[in-house]
């Protein structure tokens, strides 16, 4: 029952603040939605911002782990499921943009534990295109390249992708990018794997 109660506590606070942003999201509308009492919201948290940092991190690792651990732990294709999964519409929010983002703009240059926060999700997130990256070497679908950079033109390119179509209010702008990100990517595919 507790880790029912604290799991609805962070999927309440990450709802609110993806949606609102850190400081328009008030404690009660959260614990309203959570359907939990302040005390025990005490019980796991000693304020909104120690929760709001938790459901942050946990649910931005859990949408990481769902879209590309998979891809990572695979045995091969992993440009081709790593296509495949940018290339999903399914999970994607368009119209609330990338939570990293929005967090990273909202929060970075006003509180350090955010700023600290935000930075590590970030290198994560560039990471683990770094490793499926390093594994297609490895497994012989790229060249040997610079897979560092190809991780950050990467994550930079589907941030902005997301941004633009939230921006635009066209989901389609994300997809147009999506491509262009995939034949540039494509560039640096091995011989092996053309043939």
């Amino acid at each position: 029952m507790k880790e029912n109660t604290r799991q609805r506590l962070i999927d309440a606070t990450f709802d609110e603040v993806y949606s609102i942003g850190y400081q328009g999201a008030a404690l009660n509308d959260i614990l309203a939605k959570a359907g939990v009492h302040k005390g025990s919201m005490y019980h796991f948290f000693a304020n909104k911002k120690e929760m709001a940092l938790a459901a942050i991190c946990e649910k931005i690792d859990e949408r990481f782990d769902l879209r590309y651990q998979s891809i990572v732990n695979g045995k091969g294709g992993y440009l081709k499921n790593l296509f495949a999964v940018i290339r999903e519409s399914e999970g994607r929010d368009f119209k609330r943009g990338c939570p990293i983002a929005n967090i990273v703009q909202e929060m970075s240059n006003v509180d350090e534990d955010f700023n600290a926060t935000m930075k590590e999700i970030y290198a994560h997130f560039r990471m683990g295109f770094k490793t499926i990256f390093d594994k297609a070497v490895e497994a012989g679908e790229l060249k040997a390249c610079d897979t560092a950079k190809l991780a950050l033109f990467t994550a930079s390119t589907l941030e902005g992708a997301l941004l633009s179509a939230k921006a635009s209010g066209n989901p389609q702008d994300y997809f147009d990018s999506v491509e262009m990100l995939i034949e540039y990517i494509r560039g640096f595919e091995s011989e092996k794997s053309l043939s």
